[in-house]
């Protein structure tokens, strides 16, 4: 059985690489050397000082090398989980490199470990869990991969705005007239702020809207309380241009 590195003489090595980090000129050459030495006397590696680093005696191997590289080489192995857990939040990921990423992540499980605690700070009252989940399900892995945020933003964001269209279905809310078709298109826009599209079909209209179990509840609340009126508004509104048209017609 091996014997952890002692952790004085870890802190010491983690010292010298860091010092060996920022020097220059011949303090980087000096560090270079002590760390070489700490490394062979004591049987370290890099990646023994700071997860992520090469499997490496040299220090050389340190130029160009980025803490993904170390994340990525441990896929596939008894490492690949904490591997995954850096690599999903790391934001230099190539193309490639992301999609290596996705062949070993599932998008569903991540979007199931983080599911409640996205949908509490949505802000979104038509949003469930479910929504999230079954959107999870169905997110593509190179869509996912083509973003450029790191993977679990990436998933975030992509499962948000699924799950989004998924809590609003969109409704036909079927209409007598073209103005009852109008009124019921603005009722939609004042309670959700998003646009109604109204067709006709051989005289019959309707509206489309997406809205959430909430919205339509209050959209049909709000339209049985107030279609009674909209007649008179009709005539005002009908009065209303005829005085303007009667008050601008040229003498």
């Amino acid at each position: 059985m091996s014997v952890p590195p002692d952790p004085a003489l870890l802190s010491r090595a983690r010292s010298v690489l860091n010092l060996y980090r920022g020097a220059a000129g011949g303090e980087r050459v000096a560090a270079r050397g002590a760390l070489t030495r700490l490394l062979g006397t004591h049987a370290l590696y890099l990646d023994d000082l700071e997860a992520g680093l090469p499997h490496s005696q040299n220090p050389d191997d340190l130029e160009g090398w980025r803490p993904a590289l170390g994340w990525l080489a441990a896929l596939g192995t008894g490492g690949q989980d904490a591997a995954l857990a850096h690599l999903i939040e790391a934001d230099d990921l190539s193309l490639p490199e992301r999609r290596k990423v996705l062949e070993h992540l599932s998008i569903p499980a991540l979007v199931g470990s983080r599911a409640a605690g996205w949908r509490e700070t949505a802000g979104d009252p038509e949003l469930e869990e479910a929504h999230l989940l079954q959107a999870g399900r169905a997110l593509d892995a190179e869509r996912t991969a083509q973003d450029t945020r790191p993977l679990a933003e990436t998933v975030r964001q992509l499962a948000l705005q699924d799950a989004w269209l998924l809590a609003r279905p969109e409704r036909r809310l079927k209409a007598s007239s073209a103005e009852q078709a109008e009124f019921l298109a603005g009722v939609v826009e004042g309670l959700t702020g998003r646009r109604a599209r109204i067709e006709e079909t051989a005289g019959t209209f309707s509206v489309l809207a997406r809205l959430g179990i909430g919205e339509l509840s209050r959209f049909r609340s709000a339209a049985a309380q107030h279609e009674s009126r909209l007649n008179a508004e009709l005539l005002r509104a009908a009065r209303r241009f005829g005085k303007d048209v009667g008050e601008h017609f040229p003498s």
